[in-house]
């Protein structure tokens, strides 16, 4: 690749890219290394395909590799996200804007392969082939946890009076 193809590709996946590290990492210094990373390691290993499913991919397993190599375990749920406004009504936005902090906060308390599949879906907008690459599991299978993990998310919903 030339210096200006690299320059975009950079500026057009960076800031998903970091939003993916930092969810999983929770640390903001550790996710700007792990994208580092992710390019350099992604842009030279990359031959031909989906160059957005690569980098995730790429970044997942320097995910992995950075704390097998630190023998951390990983900490789950310290992300507080802020969500855009989208309506003139105060009062409802200020519900809605509740409710999706709520239901990050609870995606963010899932173990690690439930939240990835949500995070992949709900930030990143990927479809469930590109899901199925990025963390080696079949289309079904990624269907399956994807449902599971929503009537979970119902059920606790439900048992919180958050509907």
């Amino acid at each position: 690749m030339k210096t200006d193809e690299l320059e975009i590709v950079y500026r057009k996946y960076y800031q998903s890219l970091f939003i993916y590290a930092f969810s999983l990492t929770c640390n903001k210094e550790d996710a700007e290394d792990l994208v580092a990373n992710t390019f350099v390691k992604a842009l030279l290993s990359f031959e031909e395909g989906n160059l957005k499913a690569w980098l995730y991919r790429v970044l997942k397993n320097e995910f992995y590799n950075l704390y097998k190599k630190r023998k951390k375990l990983i900490d789950e749920g310290k992300i507080e996200l802020d969500i855009i406004q989208d309506s003139s009504d105060i009062f409802k936005n200020y519900i809605v804007e509740e409710q999706k902090r709520w239901l990050y906060q609870k995606i963010y308390e899932l173990p690690i392969r439930e939240k990835e599949i949500m995070l992949l879906s709900i930030q990143s907008d990927f479809s469930d082939e590109i899901i199925s690459q990025i963390m080696n599991l079949s289309v079904d299978n990624i269907r399956t946890i994807r449902y599971r993990v929503k009537r979970k998310l119902i059920k606790l919903c439900e048992k919180e009076n958050k509907i």
